[in-house]
């Protein structure tokens, strides 16, 4: 490798570390339901007021797998808490959903707990999500050489 080329290549390695957020878009996996978790307790205070979800993000649910489970529908099936039949059902306890963008329905199928108002609608956008240093208003200083 030319000098030039060397050149050229360190700069490119000094950018993916100065600025790392360029080279891949951001995403979150959010627990539903904080140290609760998913379960009959924590209906409708599922996430914090405001939290903003992206196409790409994730939900962690954590539950009882005898008492609970996690079943993404469409709007029919969680209005009506009548999940198709066949439809995938998450049971093991710990179960990690992506999103997409739009609106994304998940329901407990288990013991009436759908009926019960153990379901949850959340609306993900498209784009992405600002990266931590735009979110906090950090700033990155170059070093004079």
């Amino acid at each position: 490798m030319d000098k030039e080329g060397a050149i050229l290549f360190l700069t490119f390695l000094l950018a993916l570390t100065l600025y790392p957020e360029t080279t891949s878009a951001e995403t979150k996996s959010f627990l539903v339901g904080g140290l609760n978790g998913w379960t009959k307790e924590s209906n409708g205070n599922w996430f914090p007021t405001g939290t903003i979800f992206y196409a790409g993000d994730s939900l962690e649910f954590v539950y009882n797998q005898t008492d609970y489970n996690v079943v993404v529908v469409a709007k029919h099936a969680y209005e009506t808490c009548k999940a198709p039949e066949g439809v995938f059902e998450y049971n093991s306890g710990d179960d990690e959903v992506p999103i997409k963008k739009g609106e994304n329905y998940f329901i407990c199928t288990k013991r009436g707990c759908c009926e019960n108002n153990m379901k949850m609608m959340i609306v993900a956008a498209a784009g992405q999500r600002q990266t931590e240093r735009e979110e906090t208003g950090q700033e990155v200083k170059q070093q004079n050489t």
